[in-house]
């Protein structure tokens, strides 16, 4: 019984003996709290979990950025940290010039520049007739007409109408508070373009001078062969027929040979003072004839007239001043017209 009791306390002494190598000896003698002496293998542990916790502070730790990598040939040992630039302001860099276009040898065009000085001047306007288009008014006064009653201003008319003619669908204007003197007169086609307007404003004048008249004519102002063609304005038409039937009707011998001195001086053929002849889609509205030596107006061989709201008046002593007369037309129509005339008035 003591040998088992004795072997039990030599078993217990060993393992106190084992435990006891595991103390810090040293520390304990110096008055510190002993502490079991890390193995070999536990201080690695401990070693490389620092070096890990180490190099995780450096990538994550607060805002610090990454050093660059340095440049190439250099080893990892030796980086420079890194600085941030000072905060500069960069200036924009000037474009460059668009250089001149290769290839075909032609430079884009430039667009001209103001001159100063002598320089290329700009073309001169080209004058109102070279501008001309349909619809332009020719006024017979910007063709030479003087309108004062007296000048012979038949080429004025011709000029203008002929100008408007070219065009079609035109004015011909002849202007108020003038008195225009014209002899006898064609405005013919078939050439001219349709739908001319004639509009009368001023005076017309049939001439006084034997001479003008030649050996006697039918008509004084004459329209032919035209479509679409008005005459209307407030305007008027004075053949001043006095000549021709003042002394138509003599009293005594005294008259009677004023009369003859009178026939004598003036062709016996009397004008009619407006005719149309061989048109169509005429209209002849709001003006005045007067005075014609015979007949007024007359329409002959023409399709598609008009007339309304015009005046046609001679005195009472006017033989054979008829007012309209209608030859060989149709499709007529008159309306809202005053006819007071020495012979028949239709």
């Amino acid at each position: 019984m003591k040998l088992r009791v004795k072997g039990f306390g030599l078993l217990l002494l060993l393992v106190l003996l084992a435990l006891c190598s595991t103390i810090d000896v040293c520390d304990a003698r110096r008055g510190k709290h002993w502490r079991p002496r890390s193995s070999p293998s536990s201080s690695l542990l401990k070693k490389k979990g620092k070096a890990k916790k180490g190099s995780s502070h450096r990538q994550h730790g607060g805002n610090r950025r990454s050093p660059p990598p340095g440049p190439p040939g250099v080893g990892k040992g030796h980086q420079t940290p890194y600085q941030p630039s000072p905060n500069v302001p960069v200036s924009p860099s000037p474009s460059p010039k668009p250089s001149p276009a290769k290839g075909n040898g032609h430079s884009s065009p430039q667009p001209p520049s103001p001159s100063c000085g002598k320089g290329r001047q700009p073309p001169p306007q080209p004058p109102p007739a070279a501008s001309a288009s349909p619809g332009a008014v020719f006024n017979v006064v910007d063709f030479g007409a003087k309108g004062d009653g007296v000048s012979d201003d038949t080429k004025a008319f011709q000029a203008a109408w002929a100008a408007a003619c070219k065009l079609g669908a035109s004015t011909v204007l002849v202007p108020a508070e003038l008195e225009f003197l014209v002899g006898p007169i064609s405005f013919s086609g078939p050439y001219c373009k349709p739908n001319i307007l004639f509009q009368l404003e001023g005076t017309i004048l049939a001439p006084t001078n034997a001479k003008a008249w030649g050996s006697g004519l039918l008509q004084w102002l004459e329209f032919t062969k035209l479509s679409g063609l008005s005459i209307q304005g407030s305007g008027t038409i004075n053949g001043r027929g006095q000549q021709w039937w003042t002394y138509s009707d003599p009293n005594d011998d005294e008259d009677d040979d004023k009369y003859n001195e009178e026939l004598e001086r003036m062709p016996r053929v009397k004008p009619t003072a407006l005719r149309f002849y061989g048109s169509s889609n005429v209209v002849v509205a709001g003006i005045k004839i007067v005075n014609s030596s015979q007949c007024h107006l007359k329409f002959d061989n023409c399709q598609g007239v008009l007339v309304h709201d015009l005046t046609i008046s001679s005195p009472e002593n006017s033989l054979n001043t008829d007012g309209i007369h209608l030859q060989n037309s149709k499709d007529v129509s008159i309306h809202h017209t005053n006819l007071a005339c020495g012979n028949s008035s239709l």
